[in-house]
Formats: C-alpha cells, sequence, structure tokens
C-alpha cells in the first residue's frame, strides 16, 4: 500500500508545485480561450445567418417576388420541397396580419422590444414540442402592405459549433493531466535524491561522520548542491579535529598540574592548623571545581560533535526512570523531595542509556537544586503520536517562557546569586544529548514550577 507520508512529499516537491502551477495556469488559459472562442464563433454564426438572410432577401428582390404578398407565398411555396435545412424559418402576413405562410407562432417574433430601429428581429420563442427557438431574422415591408419574414432558429447551429471549443480544451486538458502524470517520476527522483542528502546529514548529526551526500563532478543542481555540502562536511570533520586534538592536549597538559596542585595543597593543609588549614582546603575544593567544570566541558563537546561512545538500542523506559530515582534517592530524602514516577511498565524507548541516564540526572539534579523542601518531583515517561517524551516536573520556581533560550546555553546561569552551585552546563549537555538523539528539548510552565521534557525519535520498527 502506498505510504500516505510519501504521497504528501510527493506532491509538495517543487517539480510537482512547478508542473502544477504551469498546468493551472494553462488552464485558466484554455478556459479563457473556450470562451472567447465561444462567443467569436457565436458573432461568426450570427454574421454569417444575417448574410444567408440578405442573400434570401435580395434573391427574393431581383426576380420581383416582393411587390404582391401572394408572390412571395408562391415562391416560398415552390422552395418549399427543396428545402433541407430545418433551422430556416419564413412567415407572410398579409395587410391585417393575418399570417398566409409558416408558423404563426414566428408571429411574436415580429413585434418589436422595445423601439424598433432596424428591421432585424432577434427573440426567443417556445415551438410547438415546448422547446426553445433562439429567432434572428429580417421583417421586409412588401408593396402591397404585407410583410415577409425570413429568419433561422440559431440555437442548433450554435450547438454545433460550440463542439469545437470543447473539443479543444478537453483535448487540452488531456495534455495537463499528462503534464502531471510525466511530472511525477521526476518529482519522485528529485525527491528521492533530497532524502538521500538529508540522510546523509541526518546520519552524520548522529555521529556518523564518514557519511556523505551523493554528488557528480558534472550533475545537475542536486549533485552541485552535494557537492557543496559534502566540502563543508570534510572542513566540519577538519575543524573537529583540530579542536579535539588542542583540547585533549590541554586536557592532558592541565590535568597532571591540578592532580599535583590539590595533592600538594593537601599535604601542606595537614601541616597546619585554624584559619590557614580552612583556606587551604577552600583551594583544594575551588581547583575540584576547576576539573570539574573542565570534565563537563569536554563532555558537551565530545556529545556535540558525536564523538562520545554511544550505542543506540531497545531500552526499558520504566527500568530507567527507576535507575535515575534509586541514584538520586538519598539525595531526595535529604531535601525530603518524593520522587515519583508514572510511566508505563511496557513502554520502550530507542537510544543510548548511559547518554539519557546523564540527561536525565541532569534534569533530576536542577530540580533538587531549586524544588522547594517537601514538595514531590515526577519523573514521567510517555508515548505520543510519532514522538516518545521523558520528563522530570518540579514545583521550584521554575524559568520564564523568554529565558527558556538563554537557560539552555553554555555558562548560562539564571540564579546569579551564587547560592546553588553549578557551572551553566547541565541544560546544555543535556539539549547536547537531545540532539544526538534527534530529538529536542523543551522547557514548559508546570504552574508552578518547571517540567523539562526530552523528546525523542520512537523506536524503530523490527527492534
Amino acid at each position: 500500500m502506498v505510504n500516505v507520508f510519501s504521497l504528501r512529499q510527493l506532491f509538495s516537491t517543487s517539480n510537482f508545485q512547478q508542473a502544477c502551477t504551469i498546468a493551472f495556469i494553462s488552464l485558466l488559459i484554455a478556459l479563457a480561450s473556450i470562451i472567447f472562442s465561444n462567443h467569436l464563433l457565436e458573432m461568426i454564426m450570427r454574421s454569417h445567418v444575417r448574410d444567408m438572410i440578405l442573400n434570401d432577401v435580395r434573391s427574393q428582390q431581383m426576380h420581383g417576388r416582393l411587390l404582391r404578398t401572394e408572390d412571395v407565398v408562391k415562391a416560398l411555396q415552390y422552395r418549399e420541397p427543396f428545402e433541407n435545412r430545418k433551422e430556416r424559418h419564413a412567415i407572410v402576413v398579409d395587410h391585417q396580419g393575418q399570417a398566409l405562410y409558416g408558423n404563426a407562432q414566428l408571429l411574436p417574433g415580429l413585434a418589436c422590444q422595445d423601439v424598433c430601429t432596424s428591421n432585424w428581429r432577434h427573440a426567443t420563442l417556445n415551438s410547438s414540442d415546448g422547446s426553445e427557438l433562439d429567432i434572428l431574422g429580417l421583417l421586409v415591408p412588401l408593396a402591397d402592405g404585407g410583410r415577409y419574414f425570413s429568419a433561422y432558429d440559431l440555437r442548433p447551429m450554435l450547438e454545433r459549433t460550440r463542439i469545437i471549443p470543447l473539443m479543444a480544451g478537453a483535448g487540452l486538458l488531456l495534455v495537463l493531466l499528462l503534464i502531471l502524470l510525466i511530472s511525477l517520476p521526476f518529482s519522485r527522483r528529485n525527491l528521492a535524491r533530497i532524502n538521500h542528502i538529508r540522510d546523509a546529514l541526518s546520519r552524520y548529526a548522529s555521529g556518523d561522520h564518514s557519511a556523505r551526500a551523493p554528488s557528480a563532478r558534472d550533475g545537475d543542481e542536486f549533485d552541485q548542491l552535494g557537492g557543496e555540502i559534502n566540502q563543508s562536511l570534510q572542513r566540519i570533520d577538519r575543524l573537529m579535529e583540530e579542536v579535539r586534538t588542542v583540547t585533549s592536549h590541554i586536557a592532558h597538559e592541565l590535568r597532571t598540574p591540578l592532580t599535583r596542585l590539590q595533592s600538594r595543597l593537601l599535604s601542606v593543609s595537614e601541616r597546619l592548623e585554624g584559619e590557614s588549614r580552612e583556606e587551604l582546603l577552600r583551594a583544594v575544593q575551588d581547583s575540584e571545581r576547576i576539573q570539574s567544570l573542565f570534565r563537563a566541558v569536554m563532555r558537551v563537546g565530545e556529545v556535540e560533535t558525536g564523538r562520545c561512545a554511544h550505542q543506540f538500542a531497545s531500552i526499558s523506559a520504566s527500568e530507567l526512570l527507576e535507575d535515575v530515582r534509586e541514584y538520586y534517592q538519598p539525595l531526595a530524602e535529604e531535601r525530603d523531595c518524593p520522587l515519583q514516577i508514572d510511566c508505563p511498565a511496557e513502554l520502550s524507548l530507542y537510544g543510548d542509556r548511559a547518554l539519557l541516564f546523564q540527561a536525565l540526572a541532569n534534569l533530576l539534579d536542577n530540580a533538587l537544586k531549586y524544588a522547594p523542601i517537601g514538595t514531590p518531583i515526577v519523573l514521567t515517561a510517555s508515548d505520543l503520536v510519532g514522538r516518545q517524551a521523558l520528563s522530570v516536573a518540579d514545583r521550584g520556581p521554575g524559568i520564564p517562557h523568554e529565558l527558556n533560550a538563554k537557560a539552555v546555553e553554555r555558562f548560562s546561569r539564571l540564579d546569579t546569586s551564587g547560592n546553588v552551585p553549578g557551572n551553566g552546563l547541565g541544560l546544555t549537555l543535556t539539549r547536547a544529548i537531545c540532539d544526538l538523539h534527534g530529538g529536542r528539548l523543551l522547557l514548559a510552565d508546570n504552574q508552578p514550577g518547571l517540567i523539562a521534557t526530552l523528546e525523542l525519535k520512537p523506536v524503530p520498527t523490527g527492534l
């Protein structure tokens, strides 16, 4: 069965939309042409009918038959057996208005609608069988006071001529449908090429830095775009490698001196007493914070570049939340904040267990820092349409909506009082883990408090 989403993607391609636009414009032009052609053919038909009527009247006049009413009647009766045009009509009336020849139903057509400015008459009449007649004719006064009315019914002639623009329009409509059908394979091919490029970028963002977009040296614009993307990815690889090399070098150079510094400070503090010892211990704590900050920065960089060790698999959401709660249970009991779990027992997630644990740990650590003593913290896992979610909700002060973007920036701390420990990298690392999983981090108002949600892709079919 054809995937509805694939059809929607196919119909939304620029190639198919351009074909639809061209077809729509051509259809409008065709409709306008049909209307104009129909009007033009109607004008030509009316002009042709007028010429036929004038030729008939001139012929009668040349033979001297328009002097007396009886002569006109005799001429029409003589011509009647040879007349093969059913839409042709004629009527002859005497000076008293009595019909001597022809259909008496045409008598209303002899009357003027408003003011007669000429002898031409155009009227719509009803025939004996109930059909309408579109009569166009010329009223000719006779020398003896009678009148001769030569006319044609335009309706059957116009109906025959209207077939021409209708057939032309139907042919053009068929051509337009063929254009749309022909554009579908091209749209499908272009969509497949775009999906290949998107898949390559998605795999690259997920850590597969060998992924490259399809391209050809002398290809079309999609191949040229793929070549430009590949050049950009190669440059990103080179820059990340340089950053990783520099960062590793700095880490190697600073780790040993910091460790030695801590050891020396601890060694000296053991030989001292009083205020000097306290100052040295505070210096040791500062050096530990420097090392912790440096490790956090390294970790964020590894996750953001996808160079951290990760292995995606199907994991149990309830077991993951239980492990996080068990890990932070002592700290939660110390602050008298119950840790509650709301998760379906059968729910499975797709991702790296260690990274998701770290992301939830960062969120729960922030919740325990800011939640009032004695208020519960809820860990939730849910399966929504097209996505899965892990969330941590507290009853703390929360984050204003306009500061959500700033809260996930590196080293950004909304609480600048210094009373709450931290380095401003927890939410940054959590967002990087979400990005690595192809999801996103959402911060929302819990009324009161904050609810931080990790939206993830659902478990792929077959796992």
